[in-house]
């Protein structure tokens, strides 16, 4: 198990060698062979051993022996200096690690220093995604963003290795935006989409179309199943600039004929890795073969597996390679710590309980599990004695909506997730997530 939650101390660890009911067999086990020895002993005849016995074990054992099944009184903690874990942590098995720094945060004393090359109005970019940004709070870029926004303002191929939650999408974002918008000025707005973004996930394909309707005075369009595709095609056939989307809808919409890419300029594969991961691999592979060559592709993805690598030397030329993650220690945004639990399979779900107790009682908390099973078992188990939803690729869109809805108003505090159907959800005010048998990242 795996636990995400604010930085605290863990309890120090208790310095007994042996758990208390360990030492109390080891007791016992010592007085009683002590009492068979003096009863051998006290016996002279063979014909009174049983009282023999009788009388060893109702006399008072010599000095110096133990009493026989009385364990020592454990020996007392050490008082912690914060608030505690719900048990020994002896019992638990918590290691906790401190964070490393995230490159994505701008301290204030560089932010007074002032770099002028993370100014927003100085990128010289279209005054109305300036205008746009700063109505949002966005005047400055974060270090880890103009590393992507340089090369992508060139017009570059590019493979980015970053994880969620680096800021890469308004990175890679503003150059498409302000090159559709100076197409736009000079051309008039076209029919046909000039940039595509594919996404693992409805609920990241709707946050990465979010931000460019939000940041610039763009047509866009969002698709993914499990709505109905009807309303998807009548927008399309209206005109749009930008399509985000799942490669599966995608795919569906250009085998009906309303999705033409013959004028596509840019296209974004973001969090690749993840599509390999839901078998979306052949389905953006027919994608790629059917845009135009003359176009700028950026692909993103946290690993390379060899399938990335293939899709990079097939459709990328000479791409920059930008590695927003560096070394392989997941790096944790500051105020964050990890804490593990070594436990046993069948005890995990129990161990769940008092932490969501102790850590996230009465505000919001995320459990992920790898498999639809799992969450539905483990959200049947739980919904017991919390209120509590799951979530994942069998559920149905109106259904994941309002679940969503459901968790962010408050109306339960627990949710169960698998990893992959949670990729993209913008949930704030989150105060515990927990992970089943694998490590997780934010």
């Amino acid at each position: 198990v795996v636990v995400l939650r604010p930085s605290q101390k863990s309890v120090p660890r208790s310095r007994l060698d042996l758990p208390t009911p360990a030492r109390g067999r080891l007791i016992s086990t010592v007085a009683m062979n002590s009492l068979l020895r003096r009863a051998l002993s006290a016996s002279s005849s063979p014909a009174r051993p049983q009282r023999a016995l009788l009388s060893a074990l109702l006399s008072p054992p010599p000095a110096g022996c133990p009493q026989p099944c009385r364990p020592p009184a454990p020996q007392p903690l050490e008082p912690p200096r914060q608030r505690a874990f719900h048990a020994s942590p002896g019992l638990l098995g918590f290691r906790s690690t401190t964070p490393a720094p995230w490159p994505g945060t701008v301290s204030e004393a560089g932010a007074a220093a002032g770099d002028d090359g993370l100014e927003v109005a100085r990128l010289g970019i279209s005054p109305r995604i300036v205008e746009r940004l700063a109505a949002r709070g966005i005047t400055r870029l974060f270090p880890i963003q103009r590393a992507v926004l340089e090369p992508a303002m060139q017009g570059k191929d590019m493979i980015g290795r970053a994880q969620t939650g680096t800021g890469k999408t308004l990175a890679f974002g503003i150059p498409i935006m302000d090159r559709i918008l100076r197409h736009n000025e000079k051309n008039g707005s076209g029919r046909n989409p000039l940039a595509i973004i594919l996404a693992p996930t409805r609920e990241l394909a709707r946050q990465v179309e979010k931000e460019f309707k939000e940041s610039a005075p763009l047509d866009t369009l969002c698709v993914y199943g499990g709505v109905p595709i009807s309303q998807q095609m009548r927008t399309l056939n209206y005109g749009v600039d930008v399509v985000v989307g799942t490669p599966g809808r995608v795919i569906d919409l250009l085998r009906r004929g309303v999705l033409n890419l013959s004028e596509i300029q840019f296209v974004v594969l973001d969090e690749a890795d993840q599509m390999l991961a839901v078998g979306f691999d052949e389905a953006v592979e027919v994608i790629m073969e059917k845009l135009p060559q003359n176009r700028q592709s950026m692909l993103f993805s946290a690993t390379m597996p060899s399938w990335i690598r293939k899709l990079t030397n097939q459709y990328l030329k000479d791409p920059v390679i930008i590695d927003l993650v560096g070394d392989s220690e997941q790096k944790l945004p500051e105020g964050i710590s990890l804490y593990s639990i070594v436990s046993e399979n069948y005890g995990k779900s129990s161990i769940l309980g008092p932490l969501i107790k102790e850590h996230a009682d009465g505000g919001k908390c995320i459990i992920f599990t790898q498999t639809k099973r799992e969450a539905d078992r483990l959200a049947y188990a739980m919904g017991r004695s919390y209120a509590c939803q799951a979530l994942h690729g069998d559920i149905s869109q109106n259904q994941r909506e309002r679940t969503l809805s459901g968790f962010r108003d408050g109306r339960f505090n627990i949710l169960v997730a698998t990893d992959v159907a949670a990729r993209g959800l913008d949930i704030p005010n989150v105060d515990l997530v927990s992970g089943l048998r694998y490590f997780l990242w934010i």
